[in-house]
């Protein structure tokens, strides 16, 4: 095939359709173009035919993503990307064809791999555009996935003979794939020399941190599309090690790997070392220990994801233990590994719920007892490791009863849980939005806005907690005028991009477009140096689907 033909297979209207069911059907909210999204949808049919007519023409150039930094529990960052629209059809559509033409190769190892597993749809290819009941997933859940991978270890655990364990990871492993082993793994896959020079292009713009650029190293983070090139990256590993006769289990770069003796052990760990040095990787030692399985297997064993198991039930079947719930038909089916149990409603669904609320409370006041009045050991929690995995779905868990109340009775907000979902987000800073998002569901509430703005200037070094903070602020608290002058002047003050977002978005929602302070938020905005802050914003500042921006960036923010 020419250049032109080899373009028209990756970049056809069709495929950019596609890529484009995936994109905004993605998951990850965090790293969506919401501007772009609304502006190619105004007009969706000329909008795609357009792009696919620049690409396959040569005249497709990759832009620099807005990047930001997110916290990590070790308090160094992740640097996430958010791609244009145009950037991350043109990413996902050339993962999409690579995903389709090796699903059957990639599926032979679902036993043992587990993160970002791809959606048995993928194998269709642009044929899915003609089905009524496709979902254009481009991954199965991760929840089920997950837990599939706890146990699978678990059982290993409880093998008698199984006497040792390896546990290891890649440091930083997105920011750290080189592009040129990239490329030729995708090039040991089939894909062209023509899209591997546009997808070198590509990566060498979309990588490094807000600040500059690593030519040639790393891959941007929170993308689907570098989820399913980082999985296939590590698809000879995964070959090799299997082939070799170990007990195997991978969660994207979390590495599992159990044995009789501690030598066997030591020659796996060996082995994938040098495999990883000669792709210019490296194990993160500080995360790498081979450990003999102690005699309490049971303790070992790792947590499921809540509402996942048929331990989620008790030996009476009671269903009241939460964790998903989706609608149907007035009730709420509750979902268990890939089965629902039958729908409730009324009554039973109101004393679940009320159940699931009271459960939860329970665990975290055992934990905490009172942070206003009694001391609590901050460090302590911050390294139970078991409590740690566990908070965020324990937060979920009491959000997701209360939304469900919400619709049904009215939900359960104890005024005693305040201070401790302000105490998880000091601690647990870097899911910060957890315990926000359940700060939400009081509304406006004197005691959390001022907790809240004393919290802002303890993080200056992590943008995204100051964000998410400010997110809160933005929808369920109120200020006066005063105040809001201050958060203008912050907001001009401000070195981060993020941080500034979130000040304009909390004014935006309380400041009268008929007041003075509105002409010069608008023009704040308009002459912000971010081209995504004015991008992300314009929707709000133009007055056009007003409501509906609102109402996304309301859902974004778990309100």
């Amino acid at each position: 095939m020419n250049m032109t033909e080899v373009f028209q297979k990756y970049f056809s209207p069709e495929n950019l359709m596609l890529a484009w069911e995936r994109v905004t059907r993605s998951g990850r909210k965090d790293t969506k173009d919401y501007f772009g999204i609304e502006i190619y949808s105004s007009n969706l049919g000329r909008n795609i035919s357009r792009l696919s007519d620049i690409v396959i023409g040569g005249q497709f150039k990759p832009h620099r993503p807005f990047k930001y930094y997110e916290p990590k529990a070790s308090k160094t960052h992740r640097t996430k990307s958010v791609l244009s629209i145009d950037d991350a059809l043109v990413y996902q559509a050339i993962a999409n064809v690579v995903a389709t033409n090796s699903y059957k190769k990639l599926s032979q190892n679902n036993s043992f791999v587990f993160g970002s597993v791809l959606h048995p749809e993928v194998e269709q290819g642009t044929a899915l555009l003609n089905s009524p009941d496709a979902e254009f997933y481009f991954f199965e859940y991760y929840l089920p996935l997950y837990n599939k991978f706890i146990n699978s270890v678990n059982l290993e655990i409880g093998n008698t003979n199984v006497r040792y364990k390896l546990e290891t990871d890649i440091t930083g492993f997105f920011d750290s794939i080189p592009h040129s082993k990239l490329l030729m793994a995708l090039h040991e896959f089939g894909v062209e020399p023509e899209i591997l020079d546009l997808l070198q292009d590509c990566l060498n713009i979309y990588s490094g941190t807000r600040d500059s650029v690593t030519p040639g190293i790393g891959i941007p983070q929170g993308i689907d599309a570098s989820f399913f090139f980082a999985n296939l990256f590590l698809c000879e590993l995964d070959y090799q090690i299997s082939q070799k006769g170990y007990t195997y289990y991978r969660y994207m770069d979390d590495i599992r790997i159990y044995d009789e003796t501690e030598e066997k052990i030591i020659e796996v760990l060996v082995f994938i070392d040098s495999y990883l040095k000669g792709k210019a990787l490296s194990l993160n030692t500080k995360k790498t220990s081979i450990e003999e399985i102690g005699d309490d297997r049971e303790a070992e064993k790792l947590l499921q994801l809540a509402g996942y198991g048929d331990s989620d039930l008790d030996e009476n079947g009671d269903k009241s233990q939460l964790l998903s719930l989706v609608g149907q038909d007035g009730g709420f089916d509750i979902q268990i590994d890939d089965r629902y149990c039958p729908v409730i409603a009324g009554e039973e669904l109101v004393k679940a719920c009320r159940k699931e609320i009271a459960d939860v409370e329970s665990i975290l006041k055992a934990k905490f007892q009172n942070p206003d009045t009694q001391p609590f050991d901050r460090r302590a929690l911050a390294g139970d490791e078991s409590f740690k995995k566990e908070i965020v779905h324990i937060a979920y868990r009491w959000r997701n009863a209360n939304s469900i109340l919400k619709t049904v009775d009215a939900p359960v907000l104890n005024p005693e849980m305040i201070p401790i979902w302000l105490a998880c987000i000091e601690i647990f800073f870097w899911k910060a939005n957890h315990f926000c998002w359940n700060l939400n569901q009081y509304g406006n509430n004197r005691v959390i806005r001022d907790r809240l703005l004393e919290l802002i200037p303890r993080f200056t070094d992590f943008e995204w907690v100051r964000y998410q903070i400010l997110s809160n602020m933005a929808f369920a608290q109120e200020f006066n005028s005063s105040e809001l002058r201050d958060f203008f002047r912050k907001a001009k003050e401000e070195t981060s991009p993020l941080v500034r977002l979130g000040y304009y978005m909390a004014l935006l929602k309380h400041v009268d477009s008929r007041h003075q302070l509105f002409s010069s938020l608008r023009q704040a905005i308009k002459d912000d140096r971010e081209p995504y802050v004015r991008t992300r914003l314009f929707p709000v500042l133009s007055g056009f689907d007003t409501d509906k921006k609102i109402d996304e960036l309301k859902f974004w923010f778990g309100l």
